[in-house]
């Protein structure tokens, strides 16, 4: 005989009560209950924005693409909401690693937004429409220098000319783009992406002093005397060699920047080994691999550290071993084999684990976690390029870095000591390209108000929208948006771009994913859930004031903010009444 369950037999047999429809505040609540707090709307930081490095309003341009928020043309007016922080998006929807995207709350219901790749399919289109930046604001009869014509100078410069200052870019290159043109090849971002979008700031009506290194040519003290304010966006362009006898004595031995700046000068005509050994494990390392590779090259990729543990990103590592780079792990440089003509090899070390309490055993930085075992060998090759990182070069700029290897800058950008001397970039730390071209922005926010003989701007305290926050169930689930990656079947003399942008019906179902995460998207779901009818819509009123509560019907049943799928919807008002 089967026991009784009790439980089951109570709700088997639980008979429910019998319905009445009451009105006003007698109608049945989210949790039979009322409380003192009812809702109040509030405009929050998304966690893609948070997490974007230039501060760009993912959510607004979203917005606009997925006609949330309507206009005439959504590609141009996304396109103008990008370029407000970045004006670089052809070029970031190419090479940033998109670090908003490991923001998105999307990601706790299916997958993040393609946010890379929506950027790049908006900068593509900015280069086709030839559209411009917005033109120079009025003349405000301030002068500023900027020193470095890489993406934190040119970031800064196209804010300064936007408020209407006058500036003139100090570059010791021949050509504008930093690292992003001497570093960078050619099939991560073609040629005339970069130039198209570099063109559209100069166009603003900069002054260039091309060829000019100051601390050389000119010094500080000059520019200081001369301007009205000075940005110092020099970057990290010296690359490390290294640290054996003979390496940079011997020819064939180099450093990853020189290698590939060299490239960008030369071009196809750049002196390069039949066989090259890389020594390094991240992105700047593949780099080299597969340039090596397009110029007819063997390419040997040497890792201190196993593959897991390797700096460089997936696609990047996918990508050189499917062109043909050879990946050695766990591999430690003992010596340089050099003879009568210049390198010939490695002398190298098996790497092992340390043991717990050795030394380095726990070091955030992978390579010191290991120890060479004792075992040598060797590896042959007629070129070494290490890409084992890369400093500052503050030569001529010794007042100030103070000794120091790197730029030191407060919360505002400004150099301490120096009333008119401002920096940012890579010269501070080296970090994303996104994150120089943020620098340059808020550098140029704060010479801005110093210019005006304003406070210099505070970064304010951002609410970011929580997921927890959210109803993120009204969404359907949906993949990711994914771009192509061509792989050429010929890698030699082959610098055609790789990757594919998005066709633009696949990057309006893209945006259509964004959750809007804090801030109304006239979804409805509060007007339709709301049991005392106390909630109203109001279709004309502004972007975020869709919707308005009559608080004298209110109870404060929190189903308003339980159903809120973009979290904007929170309880607050008469709390503790």
């Amino acid at each position: 005989m089967v026991e009784s369950n009790p439980i089951l037999d109570f709700a088997i047999n639980y008979q429910f009560p019998e319905y009445t429809e009451l009105e006003g505040t007698d109608k049945i609540v989210a949790f039979g209950d009322s409380s003192h707090k009812c809702p109040i709307y509030v405009r929050q930081t998304p966690p893609c924005t948070a997490e974007c490095p230039a501060g760009e309003d993912i959510r607004g341009y979203n917005r606009l693409l997925n006609g949330t928020e309507k206009t005439e043309d959504a590609w141009k007016a996304s396109w103008e909401t990008i370029v407000k922080m970045n004006p670089f998006p052809a070029v970031m929807g190419r090479i940033c690693p998109h670090p908003c995207q490991k923001g998105c709350n999307r990601q706790f219901h299916d997958e993040s937004v393609a946010i890379n790749a929506l950027e790049q399919a908006v900068g593509n289109y900015g280069i086709e429409a030839g559209l411009k930046l917005p033109e120079p604001g009025p003349d405000t009869g301030k002068r500023v220098a900027v020193i470095g014509g890489g993406p934190a100078g040119l970031s800064a410069a196209y804010q300064l000319r936007r408020r209407g200052h006058a500036v003139t870019i100090y570059d010791a290159n021949e050509k504008l783009g930093g690292m992003v043109l001497y570093g960078i090849m050619g099939y991560r971002v073609d040629r005339k992406v970069l130039e198209a979008e570099i063109r559209r700031i100069t166009d603003l009506g900069l002054e260039l002093k091309m060829g000019v290194r100051v601390g050389k040519d000119v010094t500080l003290d000059q520019l200081e005397a001369e301007y009205d304010a000075v940005f110092v966006g020099v970057g990290a362009q010296v690359g490390r060699g290294l640290p054996v006898e003979g390496f940079n004595t011997t020819p064939g031995a180099t450093n990853a920047i020189d290698f590939l700046r060299n490239y960008e000068v030369l071009g196809d005509d750049i002196p390069v080994g039949r066989k090259v050994i890389v020594i390094g494990d991240g992105n700047v390392a593949m780099d080299v691999a597969r340039l090596a590779l397009r110029l007819g090259s063997e390419a040997v990729v040497v890792s201190g550290v196993p593959r897991e543990e390797m700096a460089c990103f997936q696609n990047e590592f996918d990508d050189a071993v499917n062109e043909g780079a050879v990946m050695h792990y766990l591999t430690g440089i003992t010596g340089l084999l050099a003879g009568d003509g210049g390198v010939r090899g490695l002398v190298c070390s098996r790497m092992v684990k340390k043991d717990k309490g050795e030394d380095g055993w726990n070091s955030p930085i992978p390579f010191f976690r290991y120890k060479s075992s004792g075992e040598t060998f060797e590896i042959e090759g007629d070129m070494v390029v290490a890409a084992i990182g890369q400093s500052a070069d503050m030569q001529g700029l010794e007042s100030i870095v103070n000794g120091n290897s790197w730029l030191k800058v407060d919360r505002h950008f400004r150099i301490p000591g120096k009333q008119k001397v401002f920096g940012g970039g890579d010269a501070i730390k080296v970090d994303l390209i996104t994150t120089a071209v943020g620098h340059g922005r808020k550098a140029a926010e704060s010479i801005d108000a110093f210019l005006k003989g304003e406070p210099l701007p505070e970064q304010g305290y951002r609410e970011v929208t929580k997921v927890q926050k959210q109803d993120v169930m009204y969404f359907f689930h949906s993949p990711q948006a994914k771009r192509g990656n061509i792989e050429p079947e010929e890698v030699v003399g082959n610098h055609d771009e790789l990757l594919q942008a998005l066709s633009k019906e696949d990057a309006l179902a893209e945006a259509a994913r964004c959750m809007s995460c804090g801030l109304c998207f006239d979804c409805k779901q509060c007007v339709s859930f709301c049991p005392q009818t106390a909630v109203s819509r109001f279709r004309d009123n502004p972007e975020g004031e869709k919707v308005y509560t009559d608080y004298s019907k209110c109870v404060g049943c929190h189903i308003c903010s339980l159903v809120c799928p973009s979290g904007y919807i929170q309880m607050g008002m008469g709390d503790g009444l």
